[in-house]
């Protein structure tokens, strides 16, 4: 009687260690993140798919390679009104010059980046959106990172104001978090 308490004891010490361990270790998919200062204040989500590519990427846009590719996604329940102040080319500009001042003299390149976001309006008439919190933001920036046509690393940022004047700050946080992501 006592080995069987002895051996209980042990599988138990086992399953529980286990499961401390895959939570201590495990990486959240699209979590919020608060690694940056940028992320106490704009709410931005970000996930890796490669690490290895990650790296790669990161010092191949720091030399300048890379494709960017553009578009909008309008509210469809509700009229739209953010696209009357904000246009796809100047968000276009912002995204290029925050990857300009990151980049590197001596950085290499092997491939090319493909950039490909979207400027998404929050429709607040979605019936789908069912809280209130859902509907404070003004809408989102989703970068989807690919090298060699592999997806690699995707971010989002969220901003507030319909006319979209916190938008610089959404672009330089998400280029941001890409650029230092691991």
């Amino acid at each position: 009687m006592k080995y069987i308490y002895t051996i209980l004891a042990i599988v138990i010490i086992y399953f529980v260690g286990n499961d401390i361990y895959k939570q201590n270790t495990k990486t959240v998919a699209g979590a919020k993140s608060t690694r940056l200062a940028c992320h106490k204040t704009c709410k931005v989500f970000e996930r890796t798919y490669d690490a290895e590519l990650l790296k790669k990427a990161q010092e191949t846009v720091q030399a300048g390679e890379y494709k960017l590719t553009s578009s909008i996604k309008q509210a469809k329940f509700m009229e739209t009104q953010m696209f009357k102040y904000v246009q796809l080319e100047k968000v276009d500009q912002m995204v290029k010059d925050a990857i300009e001042t990151r980049k590197q003299a001596d950085a290499k390149a092997d491939g090319k980046v493909h950039i490909d976001y979207y400027i998404y309006e929050n429709d607040k008439a979605d019936p789908g959106k069912k809280t209130k919190k859902s509907k404070l933001y003004a809408g989102f920036l989703r970068f989807i990172l690919t090298y060699n046509g592999k997806k690699f690393y995707s971010v989002q940022a969220d901003f507030m104001n319909l006319e979209g004047e916190d938008i610089p700050k959404s672009v330089e946080c998400a280029i941001e978090s890409f650029m230092t992501a691991s």
